[in-house]
C-alpha cells in the first residue's frame, strides 16, 4: 500500500518554529514535517474528542445532532 502525501509550505513564527525542531528531537523523529504531522493529527484528534462529547450531551438531554457534512467519522444510527 502507498501512501500518498500532499506538500505544503507553512510559515511560522519564530518561536513555533523553534518548539517544532525542539519536539522533532525530543521525540526523534525523522523530519520536522513529521512532527507537523503529530500536531495536525492531535488537533484531528481534540475536533473528534469534542464532538463526541458535544453528541453524548445532546444524547443525554435527548436532543442527538449530527453535522450536516457528518465528515467527523459520527455515524448516525
Amino acid at each position: 500500500m502507498t501512501n500518498s502525501v500532499t506538500r505544503i509550505s507553512a510559515t511560522l513564527p519564530e518561536e513555533l518554529g523553534v518548539y517544532l525542531s525542539s519536539y522533532q528531537e525530543r521525540h526523534q523523529l525523522e523530519s520536522r514535517s513529521a512532527a507537523l504531522a503529530e500536531a495536525i493529527r492531535a488537533l484531528r484528534e481534540r475536533e473528534l474528542e469534542q464532538a463526541y462529547r458535544e453528541l453524548g450531551e445532546a444524547q443525554a438531554a435527548g436532543l442527538e445532532t449530527y453535522p450536516v457534512d457528518n465528515l467527523d467519522g459520527l455515524e448516525q444510527a
